[in-house]
């Protein structure tokens, strides 16, 4: 299906299937195989199709946190987007000072290995960890304090808190 390029609106966008190097992602590297690329003949205008576009950036998350380096700052940069989060709330999730995620994403500091883990953590377990949020993260103090006392008791299959009346 043909249309008029959005950019000139003179000719129509002809369209071929192509390997694109997808930049608008975000990363350097991200090359796409076979996907169609519509390009406009008259002012070079080109647009690409890109299906299931929400999956295409979980699989480069997740080809991310099984890399075995150290993650570059493009690439922590590109998973805090993956989160949803901006500067502010990766630095309050992560336990740190904003300016230092700023460093880390524009390379001039690497990240720690210590949060490269927990962003790695974060972006595998994305969404809520059965009883355990990431937006608990957000809420553990830097102070220390008499170990937490925990009273549990078997319950069915599993365990469960006892929590007693004050």
């Amino acid at each position: 299906m043909s249309k008029k390029c959005r950019n000139c609106e003179k000719a129509e966008m002809t369209g071929r299937v192509e390997t694109y190097l997808y930049k608008e992602s975000g990363l350097p590297n991200v090359v796409l195989v076979g996907v169609e690329v519509r390009r406009c003949a008259s002012c070079g205008h080109h647009e690409v199709v890109l299906p299931r576009v929400t999956e295409l950036h979980r699989t480069l998350a997740f080809g991310l946190i099984h890399k075995h380096s150290r993650l570059s700052g493009l690439e922590v940069r590109y998973l805090r987007k993956y989160l949803g989060w901006s500067g502010a709330d990766f630095a309050q999730h992560a336990g740190v000072d904003p300016s230092t995620v700023s460093n880390w994403e524009n390379d001039k500091d690497p990240i720690g290995s210590a949060s490269d883990r927990l962003l790695r953590l974060m972006v595998a377990h994305g969404a809520p960890v059965g009883d355990y949020s990431l937006d608990d993260l957000t809420k553990i103090k830097n102070e220390q304090t008499q170990p937490l006392e925990v009273r549990v008791s078997p319950k069915g299959r599993g365990w469960a808190q006892v929590i007693e009346a004050a």
